[in-house]
C-alpha cells in the first residue's frame, strides 16, 4: 500500500484528496466550522510499516484570511498541526487506515481553534517564518483593528516593528479590510 491507496481509502471515507504542488497527497474534509487536513504517509520497513496522517485543523474563515492578506491564493492553513508521530503497524489494511481516519477525526474534534487562534494572536511581531502572516490573519479575523491600526501606522513612520522582511504595508492594509469587515 502506498499514500495513492490511502488517497483512495480516505476518498471513500468521505475526504477530498488532491495533490499539492510537489506531488504528495493531501485529504481534507469539514466538520461543522472545522477543516481537517491529513498528509497520508507509509514507510515499508524490514519487519513493519510506519503509517501517518499528520492531521491539522483550521477554519475556512482563516485560511481565507492568510490568503488574502498573503496575496498568494492559498488554501489550507494550519491552525493546529497533530505532533504525534507515525505508528508501527504490522500490515498495511484497508481496515487500519479507516481506524487512522477515525483517529485523526476524533483528535480535531478535542482541539480547540479559538485557543490556536489566540496563540498566533499573542505571537510576537519578529516571529518567524509563516508565524507573522498567521498572526495577521488571526488579529483580523478576531476584528483587532485596534492593534492592526498600530502596526499600519509603525510602518507608515519606517518602523518595521520586528516583522521579518516579506511582511508589507500593503499585508497590513488587507488585514485591517478584512477585520473591518468583522466588526
Amino acid at each position: 500500500m502506498n499514500e495513492k491507496d490511502m488517497a483512495s481509502i480516505l476518498k471513500e471515507q468521505g475526504w477530498v484528496c488532491n495533490k499539492d504542488e510537489v506531488g504528495d497527497y493531501f485529504c481534507v474534509i469539514d466538520m461543522e466550522d472545522t477543516e481537517i487536513q491529513a498528509i497520508p504517509s507509509v514507510g515499508k520497513r524490514a519487519d513493519h510499516f510506519r503509517v501517518s496522517l499528520t492531521p491539522s485543523i483550521s477554519s475556512k474563515e482563516f485560511s481565507e484570511a492568510v490568503s488574502f492578506i498573503s496575496g498568494d491564493g492559498g488554501s489550507h492553513v494550519p491552525i493546529i498541526v497533530s505532533h504525534e508521530g507515525p505508528e508501527k503497524i504490522p500490515s498495511v489494511s484497508r481496515d487500519e487506515i479507516i481506524r487512522l481516519s477515525e483517529k485523526a477525526i476524533s483528535w480535531a474534534r478535542s482541539q480547540s481553534i479559538e485557543d490556536g487562534l489566540t496563540t498566533y494572536r499573542k505571537l510576537p511581531t519578529h516571529a518567524k517564518g509563516a508565524m507573522p502572516v498567521r498572526h495577521l490573519a488571526a488579529l483580523a479575523i478576531a476584528g483587532d483593528t485596534t492593534r492592526l491600526d498600530e502596526y499600519k501606522k509603525s510602518f507608515e513612520k519606517g518602523e518595521r516593528l520586528g516583522f521579518v522582511p516579506y511582511v508589507t504595508s500593503d499585508m497590513i492594509d488587507r488585514a485591517l479590510i478584512v477585520a473591518q469587515k468583522i466588526k
